[in-house]
């Protein structure tokens, strides 16, 4: 059964990756802000280097994807009904059927729009990519080669496949070496990022989600005080919730203190990062208030369209921009294009491949059950 809090957080993990992409683009400051370079703008330093930084994450956002899809797949691989044969072809279609969508789409709007560097055109547009060719296609309809910047999200698509393709091991990992798997995952992530390689920087993330999906039941018994009626229940979950945001955000709100004393300010985040995201998905679920707002229909609503809106927005952003230029006006309309057309993308294309995808679950797990009955039969019969 989908835990709908979570679907949600998914929604606002895209919108924050949507709003990322906007404001970066748009507004040059807040682009160097991502470098964490001060503005002269006080509301632009509020909005980079304060917790208010999580309306516009942009890798934080995707850790959040990470490390959900490490909780769900581990908590779907542990149901009685479970099937690795089924598993896998589901799971294939599930993550390539919309990508292969999102491509044609992006492939349209490159062919159908203008996507030309005009003369005295700012550097953020001319940094954008004019064209989507095969090439260009071809690595970003395998994912595991490596991807494009023309559609430029789907760098994330490629470890949630190789993820998905290495459940068992992980499995495995959180089952039966629980502590020393988690100190070589911690490790290992930030040798990743220290050294700058990506495998090594992303896949250890999905392991945190899987380790917690393993010890939920001892996550939950430890967070009953949230839902105790007792007079601290709900001050503590405010200051839990104020606590995981900051440390969401910890690369922005300690970063520029960290570099000026010459520590990596990524490397040095990486495990609050973590930490907090952890956290916001334990209070999700299990802090009443906060489990109602994420239950919200509009919420919902974002949480359902949350990965057509990840795999959509970025070429519409990049065609506005070349037909628009940059500012106010064009990311607005940027926002409500990519929302829209997520929406449309998510009934046209994306709700189909997964009832496909959950039919071919089906039928591979109805093949398995007569091959189980008939040995049955035969076993009565001796």
């Amino acid at each position: 059964m989908r835990n709908r809090e979570l679907d949600a957080l998914r929604g606002l993990a895209a919108v924050s990756v949507l709003l990322y992409h906007v404001f970066a683009l748009n507004w040059s400051t807040l682009q160097d802000g991502v470098y964490l370079k001060p503005a002269a703008n006080p509301l632009a330093n509020l909005l980079i280097f304060s917790p208010l930084h999580v309306v516009w994450l942009g890798a934080e956002a995707v850790f959040l994807f990470f490390v959900l899809s490490g909780f769900v797949l581990v908590k779907a691989a542990t149901r009685p009904e479970f099937s690795w044969p089924a598993y896998y072809p589901s799971r294939i279609v599930r993550l390539y059927g919309p990508v292969l969508g999102a491509i044609v789409l992006a492939w349209l709007g490159y062919v159908l729009l203008p996507h030309t560097v005009q003369p005295g055109a700012s550097p953020q547009i001319a940094g954008l990519p004019t064209t989507y060719s095969l090439t260009d296609i071809l690595h970003d309809a395998t994912l595991l080669g490596g991807t494009s910047n023309a559609i430029g999200t789907l760098w994330s698509l490629q470890w949630e496949v190789v993820f998905s393709l290495a459940l068992p091991a992980y499995l495995l990992l959180v089952r039966r070496y629980p502590i020393p798997a988690s100190i070589i995952a911690l490790a290992v992530c930030l040798l990743g990022w220290a050294n700058g390689d990506l495998a090594t920087s992303y896949l250890p993330m999905f392991f945190f989600g899987a380790l917690l999906a393993q010890y939920w039941d001892r996550v939950t018994r430890a967070f009953r005080f949230l839902t105790s009626g007792r007079w601290y229940a709900h001050p503590a979950g405010v200051v839990l919730t104020v606590l995981a945001v900051t440390a969401m955000t910890s690369y922005f709100v300690l970063g520029r203190s960290l570099e000026h004393h010459g520590i990596p300010a990524r490397v040095a985040t990486i495990p609050i990062v973590l930490v907090g995201i952890v956290l916001l998905v334990v209070l999700g679920t299990q802090w009443r208030p906060l489990s109602r707002l994420l239950t919200t229909r509009v919420l919902l609503f974002l949480g359902t369209i949350s990965f057509s809106l990840y795999l959509v927005h970025r070429p519409i952003m990049i065609a506005v921009a070349f037909l628009m230029g940059t500012g106010l006006v064009p990311a607005v309309v940027t926002a409500v294009v990519a929302i829209a057309v997520a929406t449309g993308f998510y009934f046209a294309a994306e709700r189909p491949i997964h009832r496909l995808s959950q039919r071919i679950a089906r039928s591979v797990r109805a093949g398995e059950a007569v091959p189980a009955r008939e040995r049955a039969l035969v076993d009565a019969k001796e």
